[in-house]
């Protein structure tokens, strides 16, 4: 079992901060479709609100406020605005009065409306405007002309009402003016602060508006309404939408981590993709696929995986791959038989091994009745060599070890030295033992297998296997000393394939920048696929493909 370089492993993998953004791209990329999705939608109710809301026109007329010095001993006592001190409050004060029931009725007289007083005053809002001593009056309505007379009336009849009020005071007041007035000396009736200038300045007022209220500017005709806003509408309905379709994306994610694409386990663990399988379409039953199930492709991806486990190890050393996964249903029992049979077509001797003893399913799958199964010959009741099953799967010959449904009780017993003396005597009497070991994040039992292997393939199904169990799975690996071979993608898409020699050769081709320029044929998958693994390391030579001699095999061997 070769040692693992954890330090060349762990360079292998990106920084926090560049795993971060690319996944957070990743995101974005796996469901730019919903994202476009979200955005059309919110875009397209926008554009609906727009075409059938209904338009109103706001039109804006501006009151000045100019309270009363308090040293005014005349307007002092009239029912004026008067100074409080504090400016925003005088003109706080100034805004109340537009909004009264008093002027509203005044405005609906004045324009001979047929709206009540409430209805009206319900279209105007009267703003202060910072600290500029002005009152902002606003009208809201479907019709730009009455938005205007609306708007200019509450302001005229604001400083009308106010006038009135102030002219009553002084009618009430002048009469006892001119009583005290002629009391007074003749000569000393007039001059500045008399009684006698006190009441030509109100005869004055008298004969003038609200000194204190003014009409600053009137309102203007709208020329366009001002809601619906049609491109502010649509560029937020733009926005909008894509900011939900984002959120929507991160959520998804969150709540459903799954594999989205190839790239993402170079990008999470810094290993190669050994072989790409295309998704098959299948009955709905558990048991695992046979090879002649399988399209032409799915097959040459599983002698691709061949040839790639065949060039990383020795020619002429007995080798045992594991195959494993995250979860149920990734089809890793269709892997290790697939890979069984890849290898037993070069005339290797093969031992295929059922290491999943709590759900096993080879017996039901290849029909078996009679048989030893390998919970004895790990409990030593039965050898090795007397309990293996010859089995012809597609016209290729393969030794099997399956396990039976009562195999469970054994797995909380199963050790490492029970393993490895399986293994090594599996690997004494064959070329190659392929391991079908069921998920080790759920069935831990197993590891053993994993830790006697020469190698260890992860399969990954796109969409289905999560990535969270992926990176729990590979950091049980290395708590154990152990790394991953590489993986095994199913339902990777097929880019391009060619044909060579009646065999479709898929032409997919790891993403490496170092790789670009080669051109093989035939094996380049896991020839590029190792040089990516051999990149980010050592770049070491790559060992020829092992060659064996034909054994001879049992043929009255039962089907599956």
């Amino acid at each position: 079992m070769p040692p693992v370089n954890r330090q060349r492993y762990a360079a292998s993998r990106p920084t926090a901060e560049g795993e971060s953004l690319t996944r957070y791209i990743g995101v974005l990329r796996e469901r730019i479709w919903l994202i476009v999705g979200c955005t059309v939608l919110v875009f397209a109710v926008a554009a609906i609100y727009v075409k059938v809301a209904p338009r109103t026109y706001q039109a804006e007329a501006e009151m000045e406020v100019q309270p009363s010095n308090p040293a005014d001993a005349v307007l002092s006592a009239l029912p004026v605005l008067h100074q409080s001190g504090d400016p925003t409050e005088d003109v706080l004060t100034g805004a109340s009065l537009v909004t009264t029931p008093h002027v509203a009725d005044s405005v609906v007289s004045a324009l001979h409306l047929k709206i009540s007083p409430q209805a009206a005053l319900g279209d105007i809002s009267a703003t202060p405007i910072g600290q500029a001593g002005l009152v902002a009056v606003q009208a809201t309505t479907s019709s730009p002309k009455l938005s205007q007379r609306l708007a200019t009336a509450f302001v005229n009849q604001t400083i009308a009402v106010s006038t009135g009020q102030m002219h009553s005071a002084i009618a009430a007041e002048i009469p006892d003016l001119k009583t005290q007035l002629a009391g007074i000396p003749a000569g000393q009736r007039y001059g500045p602060g008399s009684l006698g200038a006190q009441l030509d300045e109100l005869e004055q007022l008298s004969r003038q508006p609200d000194p204190t209220l003014v009409l600053e500017s009137a309102a203007a005709l709208p020329a366009s309404p001002s809601s619906p806003r049609t491109k502010l509408t649509l560029v937020a309905g733009l926005l909008g939408g894509l900011l939900l379709g984002i959120g929507v994306a991160f959520g998804l994610h969150a709540i459903d981590p799954r594999l989205r694409r190839e790239e993402q386990l170079r990008e999470l663990f810094g290993t190669p993709v050994l072989a790409r399988v295309r998704r098959e379409r299948r009955r709905k039953r558990m048991s695992p696929l046979f090879p002649h199930d399988l399209s032409l492709a799915s097959q040459e991806g599983y002698r691709t995986l061949r040839t790639t486990l065949s060039a990383r190890g020795s020619s002429s050393e007995s080798r045992a791959y594991l195959v494993t996964g995250s979860g149920p249903g990734e089809g890793k029992s269709t892997t290790a038989i697939s890979l069984a049979v890849a290898l037993a077509q070069t005339g290797a001797s093969v031992i295929l091994l059922e290491a999943d003893l709590r759900r096993p399913t080879f017996a039901d799958a290849f029909a078996l009745q009679d048989f030893s199964g390998i919970e004895q010959v790990l409990g030593e009741e039965v050898s090795l060599l007397a309990a293996l099953t010859p089995i012809v799967i597609d016209g290729t010959a393969v030794r099997l070890l399956a396990a039976h449904q009562s195999a469970a009780g054994f797995a909380a017993r199963l050790s490492y030295d029970h393993v490895r003396r399986l293994v090594n005597s599996a690997r004494a009497i064959a070329d190659f033992v392929v391991i079908d070991s069921p998920p080790l994040t759920a069935v831990i039992d197993a590891l053993p297998f994993a830790q006697v292997s020469d190698e260890i393939v992860i399969v990954a199904r796109i969409n289905q296997s999560r990535l969270n169990k992926l990176i729990e799975l590979d950091d049980l690996l290395h708590q154990h000393g152990r790394q991953a071979s590489g993986f095994v993608v199913v339902g990777a898409t097929q880019r391009s394939q060619s044909s060579y020699g009646g065999y479709l050769v898929p032409t997919v081709i790891e993403e490496t920048p170092e790789e670009s320029g080669g051109s093989w044929a035939g094996e380049r998958t896991a020839a590029s696929s190792q040089a990516a693994r051999e990149s980010r390391a050592a770049r070491a030579e790559l060992r020829p493909t092992a060659r064996f001699a034909p054994e001879s095999r049992p043929t009255d061997a039962p089907g599956r």
